[in-house]
């Protein structure tokens, strides 16, 4: 049957299958009151191809007609598809019983003896003609309705689609409106239950600056208080919807790396029959996924069934939902990382005043006192190197922070006793620990134990750690440090009886500028900055740190662990021995443009027997190298007329200088500045202010005929 839709209007097609021309007329002739389209051929062959090229509303064929006879013809077109039920009437001069059983068997609708009666023949093919057009109508109009069914419901979709997008944009709109975690949280809580179900639950775990537990916002659609969410949890979720409830404690309460959920993961469960309380019969989760925090959104309904089109809408909502709440995290972090840099800032200018404050003291002092006053001078000295000491090392931990933020710390490591680590770590702390009166208990049992690692940054790790320690305990408390060793771990505690750590700050000891008491009367000073060098650099020696406190009041404990070995027993080494009085002879150039710069290191190295002379620019310093041919340079390396760097070249150049031991002293430490001067010729490079007995150090190995290997940086 073919569907073209035809209109009551339009003329329908007649076949008319004869081998007589003369019949063609007459046909055409009783058919053409019907005002249809009468098409005649003159053979089944050529009936075949008509059918094929239009359709008909109903055939007239002849029965005794040469080659294909009209029964042979009638049993092809049945075959075809198009004419499969159209009407066909057979005509014929001689009616045969058989050839009649056989007509009717191929689906004739009648069968009509020649010649015809006109008004019979227009009467019968009227009915089919308009019984055609009558189905042809109906099928137009089922086609009709179909295509009005079709239409409302995309129309019907279209307006869910457009509610669903207003409701993800309103929502969008609405998320982005703040970036507090609360208020986002609730929002988001709010949003699910006026839209997405009868109640909803938000819980997410560890957000916020000190938060260790669940933040949980919680709202119904009626207004009505929303049960607690801990009490649901263990109460209707776990009893009536198991599922749900193992799949919310995976999110908020394990761990495990294996099992993170995916972005589109999602449990939906629902209670057949039963009473379930707060009446909800379904209850579906969907993970909220923020970065380094896992939450859940929960949501509550009190229909059983769930379409497959609000599960999607649901899990695009989570999803913006959890850009959301990462933003709000995200603004959290810079803001607390903006308050702990203005902080910081503030504690190191806090922090280098404080020793300005008694050198300036000291240098009034000086200037006051009578000339030759040794003891005025002795303590002045005292109290200016005390300062200066600090000082280095504030400006030391803070580059030390900037290298391993850059990635550039390089770490000298090699296989040294863990007792040589303690011994160090003491002998710097010790000061510390006898200026506050407190006392220091040593339990080394693990003292034949064997880490491979860099002594001074190993030394700095446990020395961080007392000094760590004696800063928060009291005057005249008690600070204890042991090692022990076990199934291939070296375990160093320091624990002490002071004032301890909150429960909240303690997730965040070990965060850079992070400080328990951000006041500014705040007396025990210090920049944050101890406690992670010691995290960072346990970590580049292949261990780890923690820490643990019951509480304010109840004292601290830290713990580092490092991959260890048992010592083997070897023979003591003998000590290196030291020639004095060799240094008399040997002379020294100082290079530097600060005039008292040059004039200390003059009279420091004169002190101990050097010849020296001072140049403050590099023209005068290569006629003074042409005159005195010194056998060591000590150069500074921002100079008036040419850098350190070109007159280190220049001094390779010459004969003067060509094996002189030159050191660069200069308050330039970049990798950068340390590669250039090695380039130019500068043997070691020293970073302002020296350590003098560091530079004294190499004077004296020089003198010996000794070299050393790499940079010595203080």
């Amino acid at each position: 049957m073919d569907n073209a839709v035809v209109s009551s209007r339009q003329p329908l097609n007649i076949l008319v299958v004869d081998d007589l021309p003369q019949q063609h007329v007459v046909m055409r002739t009783i058919l053409e009151e019907l005002g249809e389209n009468v098409i005649t051929v003159a053979s089944g062959r050529e009936a075949l191809k008509a059918v094929l090229e239009r359709p008909f509303a109903v055939i007239l064929l002849d029965v005794n007609m040469p080659g294909m006879d009209g029964l042979e013809t009638a049993s092809l077109l049945r075959t075809y598809r198009r004419t499969a039920r159209t009407p066909i009437i057979f005509v014929t001069a001689y009616i045969d019983e058989s050839e009649m059983e056989r007509a009717y068997s191929l689906g004739a609708v009648d069968y009509i003896s020649a010649p015809v009666v006109p008004e019979v023949l227009r009467s019968k093919v009227k009915v089919f003609v308009e019984m055609h057009r009558m189905h042809h109508e109906l099928l137009s109009r089922a086609e009709e309705r179909e295509a009005i069914a079709r239409a409302e419901a995309g129309r019907a979709a279209a307006e869910r689609a457009r509610q669903r997008a207003d409701f993800l944009a309103a929502a969008s709109h609405a998320l982005t409106r703040s970036l507090e975690i609360d208020a986002t949280v609730q929002r988001i809580a709010e949003l699910a239950a006026s839209e997405l179900a009868d109640m909803a639950f938000v819980a997410v775990r560890g957000i916020g600056e000190f938060s260790t537990g669940l933040t949980v916002k919680s709202t119904r659609r009626d207004d009505d208080d929303a049960p607690d969410f801990d009490a649901f949890q263990s109460g209707a979720l776990a009893r009536f919807f198991p599922d749900a409830s193992r799949f919310v404690h995976r999110l908020l309460h394990e761990d495990d790396a294996d099992g993170e959920p995916a972005a589109d993961e999602s449990v939906s469960e629902a209670v057949e029959e039963g009473p379930v309380a707060q009446g909800i019969r379904r209850v579906s989760a969907f993970p909220l996924l923020t970065g380094n925090q896992k939450g859940v959104v929960v949501l509550c309904s009190s229909q059983i069934t769930i379409q497959p089109e609000q599960i999607t809408l649901c899990q695009e909502f989570v999803s913006r939902a959890s850009i959301a709440l990462e933003n709000a995290l995200l603004f959290s972090t810079i803001r607390d990382g903006d308050r702990r840099k203005n902080e910081f800032l503030a504690m190191l200018a806090h922090e280098l005043r404080n020793p300005l404050a008694p050198i300036a003291n000291a240098a009034a002092v000086m200037r006051s006192a009578k000339e030759g006053d040794a003891q005025v001078l002795r303590w002045a000295s005292e109290i200016v190197g005390t300062q200066v000491e600090h000082m280095v090392r504030i400006v030391e931990d803070l580059l030390d922070v900037s290298r391993i933020a850059r990635g550039t710390v390089a770490l000298r490591q090699a296989p040294v006793a863990l007792s040589m680590v303690i011994g160090r770590a003491v002998e710097t702390s010790r000061p510390h620990l006898i200026r506050r009166s407190q006392t220091l208990t040593c339990d080394e049992e693990a003292v034949d134990i064997i880490v491979n690692g860099d002594v001074v940054r190993l030394a700095q790790i446990v020395a961080n750690l007392l000094n760590n320690s004696s800063k928060f305990t009291p005057q005249g408390g008690h600070i204890s440090l042991s090692t022990r060793f076990a199934d291939g771990t070296a375990t160093i505690t320091v624990a002490d009886d002071g004032q301890g750590i909150d429960a909240d700050f303690l997730p965040r000891v070990f965060d850079l500028f992070a400080q328990a008491d951000g006041s500014l009367h705040r007396s025990l000073g210090g920049l944050g900055i101890g406690l992670t060098l010691v995290r960072h650099l346990t970590e580049l020696h292949g261990g780890s740190v923690r820490c643990r406190s019951e509480g304010l009041g109840k004292g601290s404990e830290f713990t580092v662990q490092l991959p260890g070995t048992v010592a083997e027993r070897t023979a003591p080494a003998l000590a290196p021995v030291v020639h004095l009085n060799r240094k008399a002879a040997m002379r020294v150039l100082v290079v530097d443009d600060l005039v008292a710069s040059a004039e200390s290191l003059e009279a420091l190295l004169t002190i101990h027997g050097y010849i020296v002379r001072c140049a403050m620019d590099g023209a005068s310093a290569l006629r003074a190298a042409a005159d005195m041919r010194p056998d060591v340079v000590v150069l500074d390396i921002g100079l008036p007329d040419m850098t350190g760097y070109e007159l280190a070249a220049y001094l390779r150049q010459g004969t003067a200088c060509r094996d002189a031991l030159i050191i660069a002293l200069s308050g330039y430490g970049q990798e950068e500045n340390i590669r250039q001067a090695m380039e130019a010729g500068v043997d070691h490079y020293l970073v302002k202010p020296a350590d003098l007995s560091a530079l004294l150090d190499l004077l004296t190995s020089h003198d010996d005929g000794q070299s050393y290997d790499g940079i010595a940086s203080t």
